[in-house]
């Protein structure tokens, strides 16, 4: 009858027979696993051995023809040292002492060059780590407490390496020039507790001494640590945009109430040792993360809340509309033919022509030509940006790409609209910027304005990063933005970290080198088709996995140390929450140790988690955003006209009218303001770390956020489900509608493992199916909207299928689809409302991997989208 209980007892192992066959059906699916593993490793090693060749190849036909790479240069000259006898002795003749700075930055290739250099006289061994050092001869200063570059293989187990092959004295340098001795102080108590003992892969902890005393004559708000943020309820999404509002008032409250910082130019003056302070500007602050999440609403929130910032390090300088705009222009005097550039160069900041001023002049006859100059043309701004463009186009084939594009920044006055921007400096720097890259592509060869386009134009398809200027205008006030790599070696009064509510998510690449053996190890494939991977590779992948998150320790051991008079740490996190770096800094703050544990008083009471006397909570209370500010200004106003008037008299009434009045106004401006609808996939982005931009273009809404994820689900949309007729043709054509025609075999692959997937042939059997269905229902405050991929019906009831084309590993599955909660509610909310029907079943087919994951709790999911949805209306 289907239970285990119904089975007889095994004679033979004196179990149930159903349990004892299930055991045998594991240890055969183990034996089977082991010899499909087994075959695999046979069959990945040939390519290993090819790709091996070819690459030793590449380099040495790359040495022949002198064309190096950095890493070349690092990997000949260590062959030299090591494999010729003669060069060796010739450099280490030429330099008697050799000392390495920031050691824990060095890479293995480095520390083999340092110790053959060093090397006693005679036989030199060809591994480095049997090389016997010259007494006296190598020095290195480190600490193995700031190692995090390890993306490129500088890392805590190599500086022990070197350590140990050179086994001289070491001598602990504690004293810390730089921070205030609350921060020094906290940092031993924190870091002390996290990295106690030190490992192969993680550094001991040495406890730091101060050299400021924190002396600010009775200040109410003296240098130290502290804290904005609490354990909250909600999902991460509302929780990262409270840390960021919070963020925004901390800085507020800092400026406005002049937090001391130490005035080292007063200092330098006086030439004492007396401490002397001033009050916090902008400038003094930096906002430092571990990565770059939740940038883009940080720098939202930053706007709103009036603060001025700038971004440092690397950055997607291209991306920028600045560098859009002028790119818009210089395609215009290039190619006269660009429609869509010539239109976009007279929308920009640099003509000024509004949609009014296209359309006048469309409609007086005008023609978007600005070299038929014969023509007589509507008079007006388009008519005089034709003539500077003309003038441009023709002075393109005499005058240099850097000069050209300076007279466009001249003559259209950019720099000065640009005093109209928050960010001033960051504009002026952008368009500096493109005057730089051009004068450096014209050095290099260049020599035409076209190409030049398309080396920009491959450096945006690229996503290039680009350090910007690391060292702010002296005259400039704005706070600094940046990550953890970028501010190492660097030092600020105030820090304010955040980003400690991120789960570390450690991962391991496909290609790891075992130092131990020298052998590489690899993993190629997915989950879902099996893995190929070499012997070692899973062994080699745990203990990366570790190394990441002791060293995700140590960056923030970088970061606190940046601090000077003020450290500001946002420990906004979930309930609950014992895994992620704001719940363990807690944790060490209340008992003094990691155990994640609450805390109890004498009194057998559980202690609030961030009490600890090295922290003070920072209250910015009163610190809101602008807009936030404004609207509570405005209600204690009313509220305070309402108290003085009383409640009679006839200048009262008339004032309480007035209030009321005033009152309603805001609450209709609120509501007003708000946005009019919410789509489901927005719902589902509120689970997530990250928003999605909604798409303004109607055909693409509901359809995969990603070109390959909206060409799968046009195809999906329009091909039979049944025989899955035509698909590789619409799949090409879909490909190449998104830009993407290299990936039509992927887009046909994916909509195959659809239309092969068990909900979908019970899609196909119910006779009753619709797709792409447009949704929508009201919900208070506004209305919800939505595509329904695969609409069917089955027993006079209704299944909602969404396909998820998100690239995950099968065991990620089940957290996936929790995150996708709220669009399941959303779907099932918009399809019983407009259909008046029972919606069973809510199926998520997510392709890569094949897998299905359904959610019966229908009614459940729909009462937590529209409660969703409401209160993000304000409802």
């Amino acid at each position: 009858a289907g239970r285990q209980s119904d089975w007889d007892i095994d004679p033979k192992s004196g179990v149930n027979a159903c349990k004892a066959l299930k055991d045998t059906l594991k240890d055969l699916d183990g034996i089977a696993e082991s010899e499909i593993a087994e075959v695999r490793r046979y069959a990945l090693m040939p390519i290993l051995a090819a790709l091996r060749d070819l690459t030793i190849r590449h380099a040495r036909a790359r040495k022949r023809s002198g064309r190096a790479g950095f890493h070349d240069l690092l990997v000949w000259a260590r062959d030299m040292l090591r494999d010729d006898a003669d060069a060796r002795n010739h450099f280490r003749a030429r330099f008697s002492r050799l000392l390495i700075d920031e050691v824990q930055d060095t890479d293995p290739i480095q520390a083999e060059m340092a110790m053959f250099l060093a090397a006693q006289d005679g036989g030199v061994p060809r591994n480095w780590r049997d090389v016997s050092p010259q007494v006296g001869k190598l020095f290195v200063v480190g600490d193995r407490k700031q190692s995090i570059y390890r993306f490129r293989r500088a890392d805590v187990r190599q500086v022990t390496a070197l350590k140990e092959a050179m086994s001289g004295t070491e001598l602990n340098l504690s004293q810390n020039f730089r921070s205030q001795q609350p921060i020094i102080e906290w940092v031993n108590q924190v870091f002390g507790a996290w990295m106690p003992d030190g490992s192969d892969q993680q550094a001991e902890y040495v406890p730091l001494d101060h050299r400021w005393e924190a002396n600010t004559n009775g200040s109410a708000a003296p240098p130290g640590v502290w804290r904005v943020g609490r354990e909250m309820d909600g999902n991460m999404g509302a929780i990262r945009a409270a840390e960021v509002r919070g963020i925004a008032a901390a800085i507020r409250k800092v400026v406005d109430e002049g937090l001391p910082v130490l005035d080292t130019d007063a200092m330098k003056t006086a030439g004492d040792d007396v401490e002397r302070y001033r009050p916090a500007r902008h400038s003094d602050v930096c906002i430092l993360m571990p990565r770059r999440t939740g940038l883009r609403s940080l720098e939202i929130t930053l706007d709103n809340a009036d603060v001025p910032y700038r971004l440092d390090g690397s950055s997607l300088v291209f991306e920028t509309q600045e560098v859009r705009d002028l790119m818009s222009c210089l395609r215009a005097v290039d190619d006269p033919a660009d429609q869509v550039a010539l239109v976009a160069a007279l929308r920009s900041p640099a003509f000024a022509c509004s949609d009014v001023d296209l359309l006048d002049f469309h409609h007086d006859g005008g023609r978007f030509d600005y070299l038929d100059a014969d023509r007589e043309t509507p008079q007006g701004a388009v008519s005089d940006a034709f003539s500077a463009l003309r003038e441009w186009h023709a002075a393109r084939a005499w005058v240099s790409i850097p000069t050209l594009i300076e007279r466009l920044i001249r003559e259209r006055r950019l720099m000065e609209a640009a005093l109209d921007h928050p960010r001033t400096r960051e504009v002026w720097r952008r368009y500096r910027f493109i005057v730089e890259s051009a004068r450096a592509f014209a050095e290099a060869g260049g020599d035409s304005l076209r190409g030049f386009i398309e080396w920009v134009d491959r450096q945006m398809s690229e996503q290039a990063r680009i350090t910007e200027t690391p060292v702010p205008e002296g005259d400039e006030d704005a706070v600094r933005v940046m990550t953890v790599h970028g501010a190492k070696g660097l030092e600020f009064p105030i820090v304010i970290l955040t980003g400690l509510n991120s789960a570390n998510r450690a991962s391991a690449d496909s290609v790891l080198f075992d130092r131990d053996t020298g052998n590489v190890e690899v993993r190629m494939g997915t989950s879902a088709s099996g893995y190929f991977m070499t012997e070692r590779y899973e062994d080699l992948r745990r203990l990366e996995t570790e190394m990441d998150r002791d060293e995700a320790v140590r960056l923030l051991y970088v970061a606190a140390t940046r601090a000077r008079d003020h450290l500001i740490l946002s420990v906004y996190r979930p309930k609950g929450d014992k895994s992620t770096a704001a719940a363990k800094i807690a944790a060490i703050m209340r008992n003094g140790a990691d155990d994640g544990e609450n805390g109890e008083n004498e009194n057998g009471e559980v202690e609030d988690a961030d009490d600890s006397p090295l922290w003070r909570e920072l209250d910015v209370v009163g610190y809101m955003p602008s807009s936030a500010r404004r609207d509570s200004d405005a209600g204690g106003a009313l509220a305070a006209i309402g108290a003085f008037f009383g409640a009679d008299g006839g200048a009262s009434h008339s004032m309480r009218a007035r209030a009321e009045w005033l009152a309603e106004r805001e609450r209709v401006v609120a509501r007003m303001g708000a946005p009019a609808s919410v789509s489901a996939t927005g719902l589902a982005q509120i689970a997530k770390e990250e928003p999605e931009e909604e798409s303004d273009e109607p055909w693409r809404r509901g359809r995969g956020g990603a070109p390959i994820g909206r060409a799968v689900h046009s195809v999906l949309q329009t091909i039979d489900l049944a025989a899955g007729a035509g698909i590789d043709a619409t799949a090409r054509a879909q490909a190449v509608a998104e830009g993407i025609p290299d990936r039509a075999a992927e887009v046909a692959r994916l909509a195959r493992t659809a239309i092969d997937s068990d909900i979908a042939r019970r899609a196909v059997a119910s006779g009753r199916l619709w797709r792409e269905a447009p949704m929508s229902s009201p919900v208070p405050g506004g209305a919800m909207q939505g595509y329904i991929d695969l609409l069917f019906e089955e027993d006079g009831e209704l299944v909602v299928v969404d396909y998820k084309t998100d690239a995950i590993d099968a065991e990620d599955v089940p957290d996936a689809a929790r995150r996708y909660e709220l669009q399941a509610g959303a779907y099932a909310l918009m399809v019983s409302r407009a259909t008046g029907r029972r919606v069973k079943e809510i199926v998520f087919l997510f392709l890569r991997p094949k897998r299905e994951r359904a959610f019966l709790n229908v009614e459940e999911l729909a009462a937590r989208a529209e409660r969703t949805a409401a209160s993000r209306f304000g409802a």
